[in-house]
């Protein structure tokens, strides 16, 4: 695999061996759903980015893209956690609230181009949430509750206010550490903004001038309707 990209599977239950190989030219190659992250960049992973694993995504709003976003996020977290999927609801909801407490500005922002771009797309400037992502470290893969690329490195949350933490949990946060891992403790409710996270989950709109949509290549095609969608299959 080449050092500057990096493969993150997510929403799987346990490894495999063999999930990720390297083909005779040299590409490495995932079986399950995953993300491919260019180190390189140094830019975080957003919703914006495409690689999603939803088939077929129907156009619609930017409100109702982000709900095909959070129902695919839900549906590949742990089936058991309600601690998970209630983090996972916070965030989508946070992200939310951001977006609309600074639709004044965002929408300024625009300028003359406010009557052909929906303000609600810079939802999609968010940092993207991968449900039981799993990331390397020594002694192998690493299952974490929810994984975010910073642009600086990987950032994993760690639900907690399961009645029974898996055996030998510390260790793996320990080793995860280790590898250059950003651990973040999510207590029961918590907030997303109590949990001491990069000010990129606050400010994630800076810097972005125009909304871009979620279901397509990585890039900057533009959000807007009915003349260009941001979605395509």
């Amino acid at each position: 695999m080449a050092a500057d990209r990096l493969i993150v599977p997510y929403g799987c239950a346990s490894w495999r061996d063999g999930w990720i190989e390297v083909g005779r030219d040299g590409r490495a190659r995932c079986t399950v759903p995953h993300v491919v992250i260019d180190r390189a960049a140094n830019a975080p992973l957003r919703m914006q980015d495409g690689q999603y694993a939803i088939p077929l995504p129907a156009r619609g709003s930017p409100d109702e893209e982000l709900r095909q976003i959070e129902d695919d996020a839900l549906a590949r977290a742990d089936p058991w956690s309600r601690p998970q999927a209630a983090f996972l609801r916070r965030y989508f909801a946070h992200v939310r609230r951001i977006v609309e407490d600074d639709a004044g500005a965002l929408t300024e922002r625009l300028g003359t181009l406010r009557d052909l771009f929906d303000h609600r797309a810079f939802v999609f400037a968010a940092p993207r949430a991968l449900p039981r992502a799993f990331l390397a470290a020594e002694g192998g893969m690493i299952r974490c509750d929810c994984v975010f690329w910073t642009g600086g490195g990987a950032l994993a949350v760690e639900v907690e206010g399961r009645t029974a933490p898996r055996s030998g949990r510390s260790g793996e946060l320990a080793r995860l550490a280790a590898a250059g891992v950003a651990v973040i403790r999510c207590p029961p409710d918590a907030e997303i903004a109590s949990l001491g996270l990069p000010p990129l989950f606050e400010r994630f709109t800076d810097g972005v001038s125009i909304p871009s949509g979620p279901f397509k290549a990585r890039g900057i095609e533009a959000y807007a309707e009915p003349q260009i969608s941001s979605s395509s299959t």
